[in-house]
């Protein structure tokens, strides 16, 4: 059972992260040799453009966060690390009532359904917390500033 729980869970997987190299991967066609108006691109006679000599590139900044080591940890905080940790508490959840339906009726599979319950509770109220004691903790710096 482990195994088909293991080969799902992988495959599951391997899809979604199809689904997000395929999202990467599509482009949008200009057209069929057509210059798009304000481009700062020349067709080439085949069909296709070639880019001008011209081109701007940016880099915008991944994370929302400000210029200060402080907005940085926060956005890090509350944009990366909460929303990974309430889906890992979710499938947790779920794992444990996992457990609670496989265990038909044996006392140590309870039990052990029991425990993994319990450390799926403490984790949750430590993520919670921590994210409390995080915004606690800004709310007291910026009131001192």
């Amino acid at each position: 059972m482990k195994k088909t729980l293991l080969a799902s869970f992988l495959s599951l997987l391997i899809f979604v992260s199809l689904g997000v190299v395929m999202v990467y991967a599509t482009t949008t066609p200009t057209g069929s040799g057509q210059t798009p108006s304000g481009s700062g691109q020349t067709p080439t006679g085949s069909g296709q453009t070639a880019p001008s000599s011209g081109v701007d590139i940016t880099l915008d900044n991944p994370f929302s966060g400000g210029d200060s080591l402080l907005e940085l940890l926060n956005t890090i905080i509350n944009e990366i690390i909460f929303p990974i940790g309430g889906v890992l508490a979710i499938l947790a959840f779920i794992y444990a009532g996992f457990k609670y339906v496989t265990a038909q009726g044996d006392t140590t599979k309870i039990e052990e359904a029991h425990q993994t319950l319990l450390y799926v509770v403490i984790g949750t109220a430590i993520l919670l917390g921590a994210r409390l004691i995080s915004e606690v903790i800004s709310g007291t710096i910026d009131q001192l500033k």
